[in-house]
């Protein structure tokens, strides 16, 4: 048995912008939905709808809309999915790269910006390594209270990602060159309730710290609800603090405890981010 190739491209017709407004009421439900009418103007507009297909059925894809700050422009990417069944096969990341190559070459972008929860740790490694992105601002509800099943149950904050699309560094990511110095490995373990093994640290003592946040928060919703709780309360309070002082999240180690997986944060002073 063979499996149809995954075909990836710009999806600018009215039904086909249908089928994605279809596609994320499966996948998020209809509380979150773009609707038609918002894809279809931010595509005219300078925004961007990516549909990953196989045999013609939309089984991902991304938006992006154009934002504007501080004088320069850039993409938003609002939304990104790919349908549990065809999750864990590189497709997500295709899809990413598609809005690169488009928004380098068409739309004449050097960045590109979302957000994403600091405690979804899978999204954590996509963004920060992967793809090579970093976060300089952590945003308190950024949503307000949301009811659908990712979001129920915990305030809405999250990390911005910004992601330099013409940049080496990302360039060094997206050829799985991207690695942590050596460095990192000196870098203190800041304490949290779950962890009491790790040792307390007065904070700017060290050009970095390795922040624990747990492998599968859902998980922990489902178990222990008030223990979910916690952990935004306390990854709260540290990279509020600390992202206000010039530092930056810049990776994260994943092997290195079953159960957590560990965010670096660095002092951007230090040229951690230099090209």
């Amino acid at each position: 048995m063979t499996t149809s190739p995954i075909k990836y491209r710009v999806v600018v017709g009215i039904e086909e912008m249908k089928e994605i407004v279809f596609f994320q009421g499966e996948i998020w439900g209809h509380e979150v939905v773009t609707p038609l009418t918002q894809l279809v103007a931010a595509s005219h507009h300078g925004g961007i709808v990516i549909g990953a297909f196989q045999e013609e059925k939309v089984i991902g894809f991304t938006y992006g809309f154009p934002g504007f700050k501080d004088g320069r422009a850039y993409l938003i990417s609002h939304m990104t999915a790919v349908h549990p069944k065809h999750q864990n096969a590189g497709i997500g990341y295709a899809l990413k790269l598609a809005q690169r190559e488009w928004a380098i070459k068409t739309g004449g972008y050097k960045k590109i910006v979302w957000t994403y929860d600091p405690l979804e740790a899978r999204n954590a490694y996509f963004n920060l390594v992967k793809l090579g992105g970093y976060a300089r601002q952590y945003i308190k509800e950024y949503y307000g209270l949301m009811d659908d099943k990712l979001n129920k149950g915990l305030p809405t904050d999250r990390f911005l990602i910004e992601w330099d699309i013409t940049s080496k560094r990302v360039e060094r990511a997206i050829s799985d060159q991207h690695s942590l110095s050596d460095s990192v490995h000196t870098y203190p373990f800041v304490l949290l309730r779950e962890l009491e093994k790790t040792p307390s640290v007065k904070l700017e003592e060290s050009a970095g710290y390795l922040v624990p946040v747990p492998k599968n928060i859902q998980q922990i919703k489902i178990q222990d609800i008030q223990l979910a709780k916690s952990w935004r309360d306390d990854l709260r309070l540290f990279f509020t603090e600390l992202l206000a002082k010039d530092f930056v999240v810049t990776g994260i180690m994943k092997d290195r405890d079953p159960s957590y997986q560990f965010y670096v944060i660095e002092n951007s002073n230090l040229g951690v981010l230099d090209d």
